[in-house]
C-alpha cells in the first residue's frame, strides 16, 4: 500500500539503450522476468473474468505495471499514453520515471491510473494470489465507485486498550460468520458494542476508523471474495483471521484488512445490495447494525470476559512494556533532539503493518518514501508525520552542505532550489526554497 496526493509525472525513461541491445542480453538484463510477468497478467484476468463486475458491476481488470524498486524497470500489460514502454514478446517493457512511487498501490501516470505490483510481493500461493490481486485491482477502479474515504490513521490503535477492544470486535465478528440465527444476532451486538465503547473512549475514532475500512477494507473484502473459490471458503478465512490476528503488528492502518472481510460477509448475508449504497462517508459497523431489529442495550464491559478479554489484556500489556523502549527511542531522535522538518511529502510509501503512535497526534512510520518538489527521501529508520501530511520530521543531519543530506536512518536528495535553513528552535533545521531561486536566478 501507498498513498499518492499530488501526482504529477515527469515523462523520462532510459528505454532507448534498453531497445537496443541483442535479444540474448536483454533478456539477461531484465530484472523482471517477462514468463512470470505474463503469469500475474494473466492470473489477475482470470481473477476478474471470475468475478465478472458482479461485486461492483464494474471489471477489476485493467492497466497493470509490475516494477522492480531496484532499477525501475517495468513490464505492463498495456501501452503507456507516451511510449515510455515499448512492446517486447507480447508485453511493454521500460524504465519508470523517478517521480513515480514504487509500492503495490494505484499509481497515475500519464493520465491514467494503473495497478501497480512489485512480482516477489505477489504471492505464490493461488488463493492468495488471486486475493492480492483483486485488492490491489479494486483500488484502480475505486475514485470512480466514489470509494476514496479519509485515510487518517487510527492512533489510537496503538494503545493497549484501543487493541483490546478492537480483538473483541473481531471474535465477536468471527462468532457472528459461524453462528445462525439468535446466535447470531448476539454476537453481532456484542461485536457492536465493543466496537461503540471503543469509539466512545478516543477522539474522532469512529470516523478515522470508518474511513479506514471504506480505503482498505472494502478492497480486502473484494480480495477475499474473489480469490476464494466460494462464498463459505472466504467465510472461514474471515473467521480465521478475525479469531487469531497478527498481534505482532501495528492497527494503526492494517486493521481494516481484517474488518472489512468480516462486515462485508455479514452484510451480503443481512443486507442484500449494500455494495450499492455504499459511499465514501459509509460506516460498515452502522450499516450493519441497521440490520437488527432489536436494538436490546448490551453492556461492552460485561460481555467481554465470554470473548477472552483476560487473554487479550495480557498479551497487549507485554506488548505495551516491550514498546515503550522503542517509544523512548523515537522521541529521542523525533521530538526532543535536534530534527530536521521538510514540507509535505508529496507522493509517499510506507508499510502499513510497522506505525507507531507517540501518543501526541504524530505518526512514527519506521520506513518511508516519497518523492515531493523538494526532492526525494528515503527513511530506513523513523520519520515523525502528522495526520494531516503537512510536514515530516527526521532527526537532524550529520552535514547541511549540498544537494545530498544524510541523517540517522535517512537520506534526502534535494531538488535544484532547496536548501536547509535554520529551523524554529536552537539546533533544529528545515527545508526552504534557495533565496536565490525565489528571486529568480537559475
Amino acid at each position: 500500500m501507498s498513498t499518492q496526493r499530488g501526482f504529477v509525472s515527469i515523462l523520462v525513461g532510459a528505454v532507448g539503450v534498453v531497445a537496443l541491445m541483442p535479444s540474448a542480453t536483454l533478456a539477461q538484463a531484465r530484472p523482471i522476468d517477462i514468463v512470470q510477468a505474463k503469469k500475474i497478467f494473466a492470473d489477475a484476468q482470470a481473477a476478474s473474468d471470475k468475478d465478472g463486475g458482479r461485486l461492483w458491476g464494474e471489471r477489476l481488470y485493467g492497466k497493470i505495471l509490475l516494477v522492480d524498486p531496484e532499477t525501475r524497470f517495468a513490464v505492463a500489460n498495456e501501452a503507456d499514453a507516451q511510449g515510455v514502454l515499448h512492446p517486447s514478446d507480447g508485453v511493454y517493457v521500460g524504465t519508470l520515471p523517478k517521480d513515480v512511487i514504487i509500492a503495490n498501490a494505484p499509481t497515475e501516470w500519464e493520465g491514467a491510473r494503473w495497478t501497480l505490483l512489485i512480482p516477489p510481493t505477489v504471492p505464490d500461493n493461488r488463493i492468495d494470489r488471486g486475493v492480492t490481486l483483486a485488492h490491489e485491482m479494486f483500488h484502480r477502479i475505486q475514485p470512480g465507485l466514489h470509494l476514496l474515504a479519509d485515510d487518517t490513521p487510527c492512533l489510537h490503535l496503538d494503545t493497549a486498550e484501543g487493541r483490546l477492544w478492537l480483538q473483541l470486535e473481531w471474535r465477536a465478528l468471527a462468532a457472528a460468520l459461524i453462528e445462525t440465527g439468535p446466535a447470531q444476532i448476539a454476537a453481532i451486538r456484542d461485536a457492536l458494542a465493543f466496537r461503540a465503547w471503543r469509539q466512545s473512549r478516543f477522539a474522532n475514532a469512529r470516523n478515522a476508523e470508518a474511513g479506514q475500512e471504506i480505503a482498505e477494507g472494502v478492497p480486502e473484502y473484494t480480495g477475499v471474495m474473489t480469490g476464494e473459490p466460494d462464498v463459505q471458503a472466504a467465510r472461514w478465512r474471515a473467521v480465521a483471521r478475525l479469531a487469531r490476528p497478527d498481534t505482532t503488528i501495528s492497527f494503526v492502518r492494517s486493521f481494516a484488512y481484517t474488518s472489512g472481510p468480516g462486515y462485508g460477509l455479514l452484510l451480503d448475508e443481512r443486507l442484500p445490495g449494500w455494495r450499492s449504497r455504499l459511499n465514501a462517508q459509509s460506516d460498515l459497523g452502522a450499516l450493519l447494525g441497521s440490520t437488527l431489529t432489536d436494538h436490546a442495550k448490551v453492556s461492552a464491559r460485561e460481555r467481554a470476559s465470554l470473548y477472552g478479554a483476560s487473554e487479550i489484556r495480557t498479551m497487549e500489556a507485554d506488548r505495551a512494556a516491550k514498546g515503550e523502549a522503542e517509544k523512548a527511542r523515537y522521541r529521542a531522535l523525533l521530538v526532543t533532539g535536534p530534527t530536521l522538518t521538510t514540507p509535505s511529502p508529496g507522493n509517499f510509501s510506507f508499510n502499513p503493518s510497522t506505525l507507531i503512535s507517540l501518543g501526541d497526534g504524530y505518526t512514527v512510520y519506521p520506513t518511508f518514501h516519497a518523492v515531493a518538489r523538494w526532492g526525494t527521501l528515503d527513511v530506513k529508520d523513523g520519520v515523525r508525520v502528522p495526520t494531516d501530511f503537512s510536514s515530516t520530521t527526521l532527526a537532524a543531519p550529520k552535514d547541511t552542505k549540498g544537494p545530498h543530506l544524510e541523517g540517522p536512518g535517512w537520506t534526502i536528495d534535494l531538488a535544484p532550489g532547496w536548501s536547509v535553513i535554520e529551523g524554529a528552535n536552537a539546533g533544529s533545521f528545515a527545508l526552504g526554497v534557495d533565496r536565490g531561486m525565489a528571486l529568480g536566478r537559475r
